[in-house]
């Protein structure tokens, strides 16, 4: 008789196993089975298990070990009546605002650490967690952030006011991309009036959070976003602000000099940008917002 099944990825105490076969019923590679009575692995579980731990986790008498992680005895589930109530999380989703005050009051690490604990346990496809993080806090690199962008977009708003020079973004851009870009024109010189004005239109003056990953991979976009939502929610519940930075995810990717200023791996994609800080601003209603989109089928 086998009393422990051990492998690269797992440790399965099997002579204390109640064959509950939980660990069956829950894998979702359909990795583990029963024959006559007796637990068993298939054949390519160490290529194909994403050690999503999931078997762990519903093992009620804790005998399965996934080596990845240390071997000290995971941390027990919440029992449900210590969620919070769906009336307390609404309240939570109705108040989060989007953020763009700030007060000159840096992030201490101990609360961005909690927050970047918040991402590790979001969801990510396939259980790949192909999620990095990179904290700009440094004012000086933000601000350089948002004038390397500035100029981008200055220099794309004058050759798309001359028809001339307009001809040679046609080398770069598809005709599509130079009709959406003559469309936000009117956009992009507000922005830039907005800029002249001492409003940093970019970043926020807040602290940054890039959320990245390898581009070969793939689902980065998800991931990322994923872990945003997770994180965004959360800074409300340690006095934080965030908003969402979708041109500086776009320009991170596109603009080297950025990338080499916050140091972003080649091979890296970034899927999300937060701009974080204190908010300098209290709201005292909760916006309205146009019906409900959905269909039931």
């Amino acid at each position: 008789m086998i009393n422990v099944i051990d492998n690269s990825k797992i440790n399965i105490d099997v002579e204390n196993c109640t064959k509950c076969k939980e660990c069956v019923k829950d894998c979702v590679a359909n990795l583990f089975s029963f024959d006559q009575d007796s637990l068993r692995l298939s054949d390519s579980f160490e290529e194909v298990c994403i050690e999503c731990g999931h078997c762990e986790a519903v093992c009620p008498v804790n005998v399965i070990y996934l080596k990845f992680h240390a071997e000290e005895e995971l941390e027990h589930s919440s029992r449900r009546e210590e969620f919070p109530t769906y009336d307390s999380f609404l309240k939570l989703v109705l108040n989060r605002r989007s953020i763009r005050r700030f007060k000159e009051k840096p992030i201490p690490k101990d609360l961005m650490e909690k927050l970047l604990n918040i991402g590790k346990y979001s969801p990510t496809g396939g259980n790949s967690e192909n999620v990095f993080y990179t904290i700009v806090q440094d004012k000086t690199i933000v601000t350089a952030i948002s004038e390397h962008i500035t100029n981008r977009v200055t220099k794309l708003v004058n050759k798309l006011e001359d028809p001339q020079k307009r001809e040679y973004l046609k080398k770069s851009m598809s005709e599509g991309q130079i009709s959406q870009a003559l469309e936000n024109l009117p956009k992009l010189k507000r922005k830039l009036e907005m800029i002249k004005q001492g409003i940093d239109f970019w970043c926020w003056n807040g602290e940054l959070l890039l959320i990245h990953g390898d581009k070969t991979i793939g689902g980065i976009p998800s991931n990322c976003a994923l872990a945003a939502a997770n994180i965004a929610l959360a800074a409300e519940t340690l006095g934080l602000g965030a908003c969402s930075l979708g041109y500086l995810t776009s320009f991170v990717n596109e603009i080297q000099a950025i990338r080499d200023l916050v140091k972003i791996p080649t091979n890296h994609i970034v899927g999300y940008s937060l701009t974080m800080g204190y908010p300098d601003v209290k709201y005292q209603r909760i916006p309205a917002r146009k019906p409900l989109k959905v269909k039931w089928i």
